[in-house]
């Protein structure tokens, strides 16, 4: 009897294992995609930005939530104030959109449970639980930032310390497992369809990929979200049989068992794969199967946020320019001080979005028009109206 019960954990594992690796795919696989089609106006978006603060917050959600990765957002504001082409004033307010924009991920993945109604509006809660979070650390710090310079004149100070430093490269080891996959699913669907894979530069770098337009990009997007939505199901599933008694004790027991705790393995857990988005979008389904706790999940997702700042750093002192490591450590201290106010006051965010994912059980359109309304209809108006 014990032999089979072990073999049947060992299967679950295995299942949840190839699970997991195809839903990191289709995560990785829909930023490519993304990446990929806006490559071309990604720079110029960013470029974009003006002495208005509004202006430059709102194209930074709209840059962070089109190519769904703020470390990327950041590597490329870096990049653009190091060579002169973006004042680091006009950066800062860019940085804490990009904030914003990054956890549409998340939400993204919580519409993988969207025939269930009671599973949504928990996986939903946890979702936006981080887009309320960085969104008043936002309506705290913008103003404080503009009337006094605060973030700014402390990432100036850590840069002292840091000029002359070189520059540390780290790959994440989540995306060498799934990177190589990715691209040949990406190349082989586009070469089916007659679109063959061409040199781009993209900030200096020689990337292969097709030539998007909008036929290729809906393809592809089928493939990513159909792929997105089964392996969550999968996951799900599993998840509900295999994390019941001891594993779910361990978990809780060390891992969010405080707010250190799991604010600790949050931040952890995102400098090692690099991704806020993917650290979020793990413990979404985990909500939604009723693991994990909103109160439990919110210290977690301000450890991402943090930990996920490393890549802009690291970039930055590639570069070498001052300015450009000043605005990779506006990115580590608008986070930093978030953490700082918000922790201690989490029950604020934490309960508008349970109120939000209340209104979102009721009717699953508003988790839609957040969506859309959020993150680009609204950004879209400020930026270009």
């Amino acid at each position: 009897m014990s032999i089979k019960v072990k073999y049947g954990v060992v299967a679950k594992s295995g299942y949840m294992a190839v699970s997991l690796w195809f839903f990191l795919l289709s995560i990785k696989l829909m930023g490519d995609i993304f990446k990929h089609f806006f490559s071309a106006d990604v720079p110029g978006m960013v470029e974009m930005a003006t002495s208005n603060p509004v202006v430059s917050l709102f194209i930074g959600i709209l840059t962070t939530a089109v190519i769904q990765s703020s470390s990327s957002t950041t590597s490329i504001i870096v990049a653009f104030v190091g060579a002169g082409t973006l004042s680091f004033g006009n950066a800062i307010p860019m940085i804490m959109g990009a904030n914003i924009g990054t956890s549409v991920t998340g939400i993204i993945v919580a519409f993988g449970q969207v025939r269930n109604r009671l599973e949504f509006h928990r996986s939903f809660a946890a979702a936006i639980v981080h887009d309320f979070f960085n969104l008043f650390a936002v309506l705290v710090f913008l103003p404080i930032e503009l009337s006094t310079g605060i973030i700014a004149k402390s990432a100036r100070f850590f840069t002292e310390m840091f000029v002359g430093t070189s520059g540390v490269k780290f790959n994440s080891p989540l995306d060498d497992i799934v990177k190589p996959a990715s691209g040949f699913i990406e190349n082989s669907v586009a070469g089916m369809l007659g679109y063959s894979p061409e040199a781009h530069e993209v900030m200096g770098k020689i990337s292969y990929y097709p030539s998007y337009d909008g036929f290729l990009l809906t393809v592809m997007l089928i493939i990513a979200l159909g792929m997105l939505f089964m392996s969550l199901n999968s996951m799900s599933r599993i998840m509900k049989k295999l994390l019941i008694g001891k594993f779910e004790r361990i978990i809780h027991k060390y891992v969010f068992s405080s707010v250190l705790t799991s604010f600790i393995f949050g931040l952890l857990f995102t400098v090692s794969v690099q991704s806020s988005s993917i650290t979020i979008s793990l413990v979404v389904p985990l909500a939604g199967a009723g693991i994990l706790s909103l109160k439990q999940i919110f210290p977690y997702t301000v450890g991402a946020n943090i930990g996920t700042t490393v890549t802009g750093i690291l970039a930055s002192l590639v570069t070498g320019n001052p300015s450009a490591i000043s605005i990779a450590f506006v990115h580590t201290l608008f986070n930093l001080y978030g953490a700082c106010i918000l922790v201690p006051f989490r029950s604020v965010p934490v309960g508008l979005a349970k109120w939000f994912s209340l209104k979102v059980r009721d009717n699953r359109l508003w988790a839609l028009v957040f969506l859309l309304v959020f993150f680009f209809i609204l950004p879209g108006i400020f930026i270009f109206f």
